[in-house]
């Protein structure tokens, strides 16, 4: 554990309870502020092609050297609670793409309260379609942070349902992923963890469901429980938790669904003493840690 870490957690913990006591109205007003105040200005790096591409209801930020020839592509889905985007900034963009030698296209994808998690899988299925048209689905990957996460997970489970109507891409990387429905085993497990948690309580997930699910009626293929999920015919797919963060205790069940679907290729990677989507945080010896240990996943 890294001293800046250790030195966060009494800050973090505050807020703690107030996340716990959320409701969807609460929801709804932090988005609304959140986003009125924001918005997305294309960076400015030097040495590097930057443009945008619309795909349906998904603004997209491409980012390249123009050496690498535009022959394998990095789809980073950033986090940041279906709210915001939690975007990475240019260090950590300059490395991903120097490192691997691959385009990164950032999409800005629906955001709650005015879109589901459904209209976000819609989005990147679009986007998919769009950057088949550039890349082959053997040089695509896709890389999601929290919220990111789910999202790709959820796309690669549409995929499924869809008959694979659209090839996968060759690598699925998920960050501190988490879905809306879990098992009792792993509700268990969630409450050993919420001490070592310094954001979410233990029934995080019971304060999403009426947050972004409303009624139950999206699909569970969106919504997901990774211990009756399909992920057959999923390609070579990593997980990465923090040790101290709630959504870690899903590993075994995604263990279980990936054995039970037939992945071929898998790694669940729980990292010790460090928290939620650490790899975003590159302040932190941790984030810099997880950030390479992504690159890595990405070149092989």
């Amino acid at each position: 554990m890294s001293l800046i870490y250790n030195m966060l957690k009494p800050v973090l913990r505050a807020v703690k309870p107030k996340r716990a006591s959320m409701t969807r109205a609460d929801w709804v007003i932090q988005a609304r502020k959140i986003q009125s105040n924001s918005s997305f200005v294309l960076p400015e790096i030097s040495g590097y092609e930057v443009h945008e591409v619309f795909s349906g209801k998904c603004r997209c930020a491409v980012i390249s050297r123009p050496e690498n020839h535009h022959q394998k592509a990095v789809v980073y889905y950033a986090g940041g609670g279906y709210i915001r985007y939690q975007l990475p900034n240019v260090k950590s963009i300059r490395h991903y793409i120097e490192e691997t030698g691959m385009d990164m296209w950032i999409p800005l994808y629906p955001l709650f309260p005015d879109n589901t998690m459904f209209d976000a899988v819609k989005a990147g299925y679009a986007l998919h379609q769009t950057m088949l048209e550039m890349y082959s689905a053997e040089n695509i990957a896709w890389l999601g942070f929290s919220a990111g996460a789910n999202l790709i997970m959820g796309l690669g489970r549409y995929l499924v349902q869809q008959n694979y109507e659209l090839p996968m891409p060759y690598i699925i990387i998920s960050v501190s992923g988490c879905n809306l429905y879990i098992s009792e085993e792993s509700r268990k497990r969630m409450e050993q963890l919420e001490r070592k948690d310094v954001i979410f309580p233990k029934n995080q997930m019971e304060l999403f469901k009426p947050i972004f699910d409303p009624g139950g009626i999206l699909p569970h293929y969106i919504t997901g429980c990774a211990s009756k999920d399909n992920y057959t015919g999923f390609p070579k797919t990593v997980l990465i938790y923090g040790g101290d963060e709630i959504f870690s205790a899903e590993a075994p069940e995604y263990e279980a669904a990936f054995r039970r679907c037939q992945v071929k290729n898998y790694e669940i990677h729980i990292e010790p003493d460090a928290f939620h989507a650490y790899p975003v945080f590159m302040f932190t010896p941790e984030g810099k840690k997880g950030e390479n240990q992504i690159i890595e996943y990405l070149k092989s």
